[in-house]
């Protein structure tokens, strides 16, 4: 199934943050939200004039995921507006409430992700594993972003690259002595294979 991106743009900068998304996912099309085919950014409401876009993401079915794009300077603030507002505190580990949207903070930082309660790459691993006859206990799992979280702590053994925010650096067992850009995943594992 591919991968779309639907955009309510009222400006430059936000179909820019929006191609700039569709390029950081690989997305497969892009359509304009509220705007016609040609990306007209003019259209401030619903009209029948400019529903191109709505109706080609009505046609396709429900999203996967709601991005919300917004300055690195309020993205903090917008993370925990959007986990109050949605499910009722802005304390993802607060186990009072029933959790009614998964709120991710992006990375690189422009962007919130809203997502079903149930989508994480920790649900995704799971699930590649029972595919697979691959017991949890036995698999390694490098992540730097709020959106690895539920990876790093289903995976048998969880590691934080060097770069990663200190909330993800705190659900790891480990965090490598290397960033990304220092290739961190491969220098761990040789490290690893080499302590045996």
């Amino acid at each position: 199934q591919g991968h779309y991106i639907y955009v309510a743009p009222r400006n430059e900068r936000h179909l820019e943050a929006a191609e700039r998304y569709k390029t950081l996912t690989g997305s497969d099309e892009f359509f304009v939200y509220l705007n016609d085919t040609t990306k007209d950014l003019s259209a401030q409401s619903f009209n029948e004039a400019n529903s191109w876009g709505y109706k080609e993401a009505v046609r396709k079915g429900l999203p996967s995921k709601i991005i919300i794009f917004c300055d690195s300077a309020i993205l903090d603030k917008v993370v925990d507006d959007c986990r109050v507002h949605l499910n009722g505190s802005s304390d993802p580990c607060d186990q009072s409430y029933s959790y009614k949207a998964h709120i991710i903070r992006g990375a690189p930082p422009f962007f919130v992700e809203v997502l079903n309660p149930g989508v994480h790459k920790g649900r995704g691993l799971v699930r590649l594993c029972e595919s697979l006859d691959v017991p949890l206990e036995e698999v390694l799992a490098f992540g730097d972003g709020d959106n690895d979280a539920e990876f790093l702590t289903v995976a048998g053994c969880g590691f934080a690259m060097k770069n990663a925010r200190d909330n993800v650096k705190a659900l790891a067992d480990f965090v490598t002595e290397w960033t990304n850009d220092e290739d961190g995943v491969i220098r761990t594992l040789q490290k690893l294979e080499e302590t045996g």
